[in-house]
């Protein structure tokens, strides 16, 4: 089961599996885009945008994004929990939507 939630301003994913949580920042690192429309299925989530997979249980990318542009060193931020204070593995970002062209 997949849940959205904010922790100190950054939003986060709380994926349950089997009773253990497992905590991401709720943006795909390929375009920095938020995850909350994200198709989920046997621990993967597919980003809505360019529909790169990533394990919800590791954070790999599975399936590269379907884009010109790649995903260097491609893998959710991972979310550590202690103490009510919250470090990541890997560089946080505020996930935005890409900005209108008029």
């Amino acid at each position: 089961m997949l849940t959205f939630t904010q922790i100190n301003g950054y939003p986060v994913m709380v994926y349950n599996k089997d009773g253990t949580n497992y905590y991401w920042l709720a943006g795909c690192p390929h375009k920095k885009r938020p995850l909350n429309d994200a198709k989920v299925y046997d621990d993967k989530i597919e980003c809505p945008f360019h529909h790169a997979v990533f394990s919800l249980i590791s954070g790999e990318l599975l399936t590269p994004p379907k884009s010109k542009t790649p995903c260097m060193n491609c893998k959710l931020v991972r979310i550590i929990v202690s103490n009510d204070k919250i470090s990541f593995e890997g560089e946080p970002f505020i996930p935005q939507l890409p900005d209108k062209k008029s």
